[in-house]
């Protein structure tokens, strides 16, 4: 039997993610917060050599993936903004991993991540 505090998240994350309500909605800063300290799995890839992204992490999450990705300000910027992007699959995310060393992470970013905006403020 699932817990309150499971249950709590996959519909506080089901709410927020798939479905638009516009009456209340979370910040990207705590959807952030949530993924990021209570997922079950976890797969992170450095973008060598990238000018757009410093790094990005896939998080799965009551059965949801999710990608932080880590968006570079300028050329010198070694930690990047990140980003939080949901309903990713995980077939998305290792195509966007395989285009990715194969090669341009930005492209392979906007082709396979960008489009999944979380409806977030």
């Amino acid at each position: 039997m699932p817990s309150i505090k499971n249950l709590f998240l996959f519909v506080l994350i089901n709410a927020f993610c798939i479905v638009p309500i516009h009456a209340q909605s979370i910040s990207c800063q705590e959807l952030f917060e949530i993924v990021t300290e209570n997922y079950e799995s976890k797969d992170e890839v450095t973008c060598y050599l990238s000018s757009m992204l410093t790094k990005a992490t896939y998080y799965q999450l009551e059965g949801m993936g999710f990608v932080v990705g880590y968006i570079k300000s300028n050329d010198f910027d070694l930690y990047g903004k990140p980003y939080i992007f949901c309903g990713i699959s995980t077939a998305r995310w290792r195509a966007f991993k395989s285009a990715g060393v194969y090669g341009s992470w930005g492209e392979s970013f906007h082709e396979y991540i960008r489009e999944y905006t979380c409806d977030c403020n």
